[in-house]
C-alpha cells in the first residue's frame, strides 16, 4: 500500500514537471495595439500559426482572425488591417462582399462580421497593430 503511493506520487511529480513548461509557453503574451471608431465594437482578436501550400512551398503563416460588431445606426463597411514591427501586413473588407446579388457589402446595426488574414511570415511578433476603419461601401 505505502510502496503503490510513492510510486504514484514521484509519477505525479515527474509529470507535473513536464506539463509546467508547456503552460509557460502557451500562455506567452503578445501586445496588441487595437484602434477603431466608436461606432466598432471589437469582439476578439485571435491568431494562430497555419500551414499554407502557397506560402514557401508549405510553410507556416501566420494567421489572424478578428470579428467585430457594428454599432452605429446605418449599415457600414469596415477595412481591417493587421501589422507586425517587422513589416508584415495584411488587410480586407468586412463583409467582403455583398449577401444578395445587386446590393452592398455592408454590416447592419449591431450585426457581427469576421476575416482571416494570413501575414506571410513564419514568426509570430512580440506586438501587433489592428486597425479598423469605417469604409464607403462601393
Amino acid at each position: 500500500m505505502k510502496r503503490n503511493f510513492w510510486i504514484l506520487a514521484l509519477l505525479g511529480i515527474f509529470l507535473g514537471a513536464g506539463i509546467n513548461p508547456a503552460f509557460m509557453v502557451a500562455q506567452e503574451k503578445h501586445s496588441v495595439s487595437l484602434t477603431a471608431p466608436p461606432q466598432v465594437q471589437i469582439l476578439k482578436v485571435d491568431y494562430y500559426l497555419k500551414v499554407l501550400k502557397e506560402f514557401g512551398g508549405g510553410k507556416p503563416a501566420l494567421h489572424f482572425e478578428v470579428k467585430i460588431r457594428n454599432l452605429s445606426e446605418k449599415p457600414e463597411r469596415y477595412s481591417v488591417m493587421v501589422s507586425t514591427p517587422d513589416g508584415a501586413s495584411a488587410a480586407g473588407f468586412i463583409p467582403a462582399k455583398a449577401k444578395k446579388a445587386g446590393g452592398l457589402p455592408v454590416l447592419d446595426p449591431k450585426e457581427e462580421g469576421k476575416i482571416t488574414l494570413p501575414l506571410l511570415t513564419e514568426q509570430v511578433a512580440a506586438s501587433f497593430a489592428v486597425e479598423v476603419e469605417s469604409v464607403p461601401a462601393e
